[in-house]
């Protein structure tokens, strides 16, 4: 007499709520992570636009001519996207032929960017006014 056992196919249900468990949990820990990497890439972002704004008007304050630089402050509220911002400008008379300018670009709320600056000297050999333009 031949006696024949028959083995169980396939998974239980235990087996499967276990591996349905470790699936959700692993997707969870890429759900969180990918949210962490879009933060990040937001935030690299907008520090990326704040140093361009910065550049930006430092450098049209460097290309204009010496004797067309006046002492003062100047602020220009920017409302368009993608960066919301207060761009500042304050140039000083150090000596008659030395003017001390400072850019400053703090962001608009709702972000955590601290104000960024930046600031150089422009100067004139010789006097400051050219002699062609004195009477």
């Amino acid at each position: 007499m031949t006696c024949s056992t028959q083995r169980n196919a396939g998974f239980t249900l235990i087996e499967v709520l276990v591996s349905i468990m470790i699936l959700s949990v692993g997707s969870l820990a890429l759900g969180t992570l990918l949210l962490r990497g879009s933060r990040a890439g937001t935030a690299a972002a907008a520090v990326t636009y704040q140093s361009a704004a910065l550049t930006s008007e430092a450098s049209r304050l460097g290309a204009i001519p010496f004797t067309s630089l006046a002492a003062g402050t100047t602020c220009v509220d920017v409302t368009t996207a993608p960066f919301k911002h207060t761009r500042c400008s304050v140039i000083v008379d150090v000596s008659a032929t030395v003017r001390r300018v400072t850019v400053t670009v703090t962001p608009t709320p709702p972000t955590n960017l601290q104000p960024l600056s930046a600031s150089f000297e422009r100067s004139i050999s010789g006097p400051a006014v050219p002699p062609l333009l004195t009477p």
